[in-house]
């Protein structure tokens, strides 16, 4: 069965109508998007980032995932059976090794990631010819994008789709990230969606158990200030997280302070001398999982070298004593399950400096 929203039943079921009375050829199919609940389901509503809500009325077998973050939900939720494509082949270290044979499994919609060509969006055909039962993205452009199949096109199909809250949601970021609420509510959505509303229970208790005594330990400490520096975003004009993104809640969370919390978005360009203004206690080294712990091992020497090197950064104390704490990008700039590693990892690297 595939999850409908409420306006797309009745056109659904309208036009399966009509093919069953013409013998079209596409009758299975279209009946199959429009056939009845069943017997003893009950309807789930849920609603991601935007709208419209999601009526499921029995859990989807044929997912489409868009984003690498969201589809590692699904996996952590042990649902990687129900995925029948992704829309492209994640870059290695994406995803966590424990996933590997699974993800490499998949069929892909838009080819490999190729390093520097970003993530393609899957063309309207190629996203129908598997017939989805449900399509989630992680990001708007996943179905905004050029090319790419909007959410209400998917619907006038039959298809519904799920935008998730924990990805790249402004509309539900309307405060400083402090916690992983929007994890939770994603994983809480996908339970119910799915039918394993326990499986989510489970994975949401993990996550709090990580992270409880971390919090216990930190609630009257001193907080260190620390730059998030993300190395792979570049390095002349740095990018700067600001209170609406991710690593702010790891860091919270973990009991350090965002040099940069006062900045109400996710990013915000600023130059060296606002750093060297700022002069963080900590600087937070965030680089892509290179895919193993040498490749990783190196790249964070690599980002270390540009920051003790660069005549930029002189008089920064982080720097000037060398007070690195180290995190990859898909744990710490992503929300996910992962981010309560990412706190137990980043508050054992900032106690010496608490």
């Amino acid at each position: 069965m595939r999850v409908l929203t409420p306006w797309s039943r009745a056109a659904a079921a309208t036009l399966a109508a009509v093919l069953l009375a013409t013998g079209c050829a596409d009758a299975p199919r279209e009946q199959a998007r429009a056939s009845t609940p069943a017997p003893g389901s009950a309807p789930v509503t849920v609603t991601g980032c935007g709208g419209p809500a999601s009526v499921v009325t029995s859990p989807p077998k044929r997912v489409v995932v868009l984003t690498p973050s969201v589809l590692e939900l699904l996996l952590w939720l042990d649902l990687g059976d129900r995925v029948v494509a992704i829309g492209q082949q994640p870059r290695p270290g994406s995803l966590p090794e424990r996933f590997s044979a699974q993800v490499n499994a998949l069929r892909s919609l838009s080819g490999k990631y190729t390093a520097g060509s970003g993530y393609r969006p899957v063309p309207r055909e190629e996203l129908l010819a598997v017939e989805p039962d449900l399509v989630l993205g992680g990001f708007a452009s996943n179905f905004d994008a050029a090319g790419a199949m909007s959410r209400a096109e998917l619907a006038t199909d039959g298809v519904p789709s799920y935008l998730a809250l924990s990805t790249a949601c402004k509309t539900a970021v309307t405060a400083p990230l402090t916690g992983f609420d929007l994890v939770w509510r994603d994983l809480e959505n996908l339970g119910r969606i799915f039918g394993v509303p326990e499986r989510a229970e489970r994975v949401v208790a993990e996550m709090r158990q990580k992270i409880a005594p971390i919090q216990a330990e930190v609630k009257e400490a001193r907080r260190p200030t620390v730059f998030p520096f993300e190395f792979d975003e570049g390095t002349a004009t740095p990018y700067a997280p600001g209170n609406r993104q991710a690593v702010n809640a790891v860091i919270e969370t973990a009991g350090g302070r965002n040099v940069f919390g006062d900045r109400n978005e996710a990013y915000t360009k600023v130059g060296w001398e606002e750093v060297v203004a700022r002069d963080p206690q900590v600087v937070l080294v965030i680089i892509y999982d290179q895919g193993g712990p040498a490749a990783n091992e190196a790249h964070f020497a690599e980002a270390e070298r540009f920051l003790t090197t660069s005549p930029a950064l002189r008089g920064v104390r982080a720097v000037t004593d060398k007070r690195f704490a180290r995190l990859v990008y898909e744990t710490a700039s992503v929300g996910g399950v992962r981010n309560a590693d990412a706190v137990v990892e980043l508050a054992g690297q900032l106690r010496p400096a608490r």
